[in-house]
């Protein structure tokens, strides 16, 4: 049976999207303060509390919302992207994972087109299998894409501004049971990540 991790409407992303809009991404790149009072103030600037460290810094918004701000190990590294799990099953079989999907695409379709009604249409969006998908400048650790169908679908807003995020609403959807599942995100990456699908990025 699978079970829902987290399930958040439409209007909740819409109001994270609208914070998130509003931050000052030059003052979050650079990377996050090494000592906890110097952390603190550094995300109180943006309406954020601090949460925990782990691949960098968990915070939550001023909307609520977890938001996970990614970075290489180690005190001062880049903050490469800051990534929001909008929706989030686990297949507790592999019979499961047609019902996950089909959830997921209408979970996908319903975000899709609330950040598109804020941030206008997407310069590419579609699924792992059309002909132009933006690859990854370097194939992914496990493999890439078309391999692992995943992402499964992708809508991607880039912006001239080159200290500006590359902004992806992602649906990540794994076969099986134990591992299986999908997730739902949006995220918006950074100039020092290497993993953002085309834009800025370069490698750290």
């Amino acid at each position: 049976m699978a079970s829902v991790i987290a399930d958040h409407p439409p209007q909740e992303l819409a109001a994270e999207l609208a914070g998130l809009l509003r931050v000052d991404w030059r003052a979050v790149w650079p990377g996050v303060p090494a000592d906890e009072a110097g952390r603190a103030e550094w995300c109180a600037g943006f309406g954020w509390r601090p949460l925990w460290s782990q691949s960098g810094l968990w915070v939550r918004t001023a909307q609520g919302g977890r938001l996970h701000l990614a970075a290489s190990p180690g005190p001062g590294r880049p903050v490469t992207r800051a990534s929001y799990d909008v929706w989030k099953a686990a297949a507790g079989a592999a019979s499961d994972g047609e019902a996950v999907l089909a959830v997921a695409l209408d979970r996908y379709a319903a975000h899709l087109a609330g950040v598109s009604a804020a941030l206008g249409a997407p310069g590419w969006e579609g699924a792992w299998d059309s002909p132009d998908f933006p690859e990854p400048p370097a194939p992914g650790r496990w493999g890439d894409v078309r391999e692992l169908r995943s992402p499964y679908r992708l809508a991607q807003w880039s912006y001239a501004n080159p200290l500006a995020p590359v902004v992806v609403l992602a649906l990540e959807h794994q076969e099986g049971g134990y591992a299986g599942g999908g997730t739902i995100s949006l995220t918006f990456h950074g100039p020092a990540d290497p993993k953002a699908l085309v834009g800025p990025g370069w490698l750290l």
